[in-house]
């Protein structure tokens, strides 16, 4: 694994801490060699030691290091919607009318926080991550910028305005409204981009899985009209989704707890 990594990973292996997950694999065919698929996940051995260095100087031991696109496939593994049910979320005792994607189809996870985390993963395998720097931050910051509000108010104007509803339908200050939505119309065209780039990426690597449906999660997830518009523009059915256990919570706690709520799942 470290022999190929080497020629994969961008940075010198001394400098990196390297971890590896065999994922899947094919027989031997006649005459041919038996092939095991890995998923590689490697970080700057600094970039770790200012995570862990605190942990030890406070008398703990940490025993590893999880990464967001792992927890956020723990969290919402399993959890399926039809191509129709792609602005509904799904929770504890609601299932899918239509059959859900074919099994050996892969499933891409997008948390839509401050930035976007990005999972390709096949049951709980992961095959492919990736963050993008487009998310929640620029839009709220722009927003801030260009209304005079604090960041948690240009946030909650995001969430209330949406891209679901006739501006003239809106509560509030039209001036707000108005900017609210030319935001969100041009932040979800940067992360429909990014999301392509992401599943162009993924699906040019040998022996991709296919990808039949896309999963959204993070507080991004809760602004209303957000799935059907990216749906439109990757061509591929996108649900956003919480966990069963927060059935009774608000949409947007839910949201927001979605990733932490998979960090507890492997502690």
């Amino acid at each position: 694994v470290r022999f190929q990594a080497q020629e994969q990973i961008p940075m010198p292996l001394d400098q990196a801490v390297l971890e590896h997950q065999v994922v899947g694999g094919v027989a031997d065919g006649e005459g041919g060699q038996p092939q095991v698929d890995v998923v590689v996940v490697a970080a700057r051995r600094d970039m770790v030691t200012q995570f862990v260095e605190p942990l030890r100087r406070a008398g703990l031991e940490p025993v590893g290091i999880d990464l967001s696109a792992f927890a956020m496939i723990r969290a919402l593994a399993g959890i399926v919607a039809p191509a129709e049910a792609a602005t509904e979320v799904l929770g504890e005792g609601q299932a899918p009318a239509d059959p859900p994607p074919r099994p050996d189809d892969a499933v891409l996870y997008c948390n839509v926080g401050d930035v976007m985390n990005l999972a390709v993963a096949r049951g709980r395998s992961c095959l492919f991550t990736r963050v993008s720097m487009v998310g929640m931050e620029a839009m709220t910051g722009r927003l801030t910028a260009e209304g005079g509000l604090v960041p948690e108010h240009a946030a909650q104007w995001l969430t209330h305005v949406g891209v679901d509803r006739p501006l003239e339908e809106i509560e509030g200050d039209p001036e707000t409204v108005t900017r609210a939505r030319r935001v969100l119309e041009e932040g979800v065209h940067s992360l429909v981009d990014e999301m392509r780039l992401s599943l162009d990426y993924y699906g040019a690597q040998e022996g991709a899985v296919p990808v039949g449906q896309i999963v959204l999660c993070g507080p991004g997830s809760a602004i209303p009209g957000l799935a059907r518009v990216m749906e439109s523009g990757v061509s591929l059915p996108i649900v956003a989704a919480r966990p069963p256990a927060f059935a009774g919570y608000a949409d947007d706690a839910a949201a927001r707890l979605t990733l932490a709520y998979g960090l507890a799942l492997e502690n």
